[in-house]
């Protein structure tokens, strides 16, 4: 029996295809490969937000590991600058959860920054 892993190619989000697409992998395919770039997309948007792309497919586990390996520095998940990481994982459909980071830390930093815009508008109307 091979291996399964979810399949999908630079989607948006860990959702529809990403999680409802299951692939069954060919035999020389030991492990499940997450990979997962922040970037600025080819077409305009808004103030130039980033996205995620999201990839997850069949691998080789030592392929997978010299990937992540060769991206080393680029992993940094800062939401300011454009990343991309991969990860490895054995087992069927391991590679379900996607650490994307950014988001997390971006959505702090933008609520900080609102508190600290009303304590000072607040400070000014006195």
């Amino acid at each position: 029996c091979s291996l399964e892993c979810y399949a999908c190619k630079n989607q948006d989000s860990n959702k529809e295809k990403c999680i409802k697409t299951v692939k069954q992998c060919e035999q020389k395919y030991d492990a499940c490969l997450t990979r997962i770039k922040w970037a600025i997309p080819p077409y305009w948007t808004p103030v130039g937000d980033r996205i995620h792309y999201i990839t997850k497919d069949c691998e080789k586990e030592e392929r997978c590991k010299d990937l992540k390996d060769s991206l080393g520095l680029k992993c940094k998940r800062d939401w300011y600058n454009d990343w991309e990481c991969v990860e490895c994982c054995a087992g069927d459909l391991c590679n379900f959860y996607v650490t994307l980071g950014a988001g997390s830390v971006r959505s702090n930093v933008m609520m900080m920054s609102g508190g600290l815009l009303c304590a000072v508008i607040m400070w000014w109307s006195r």
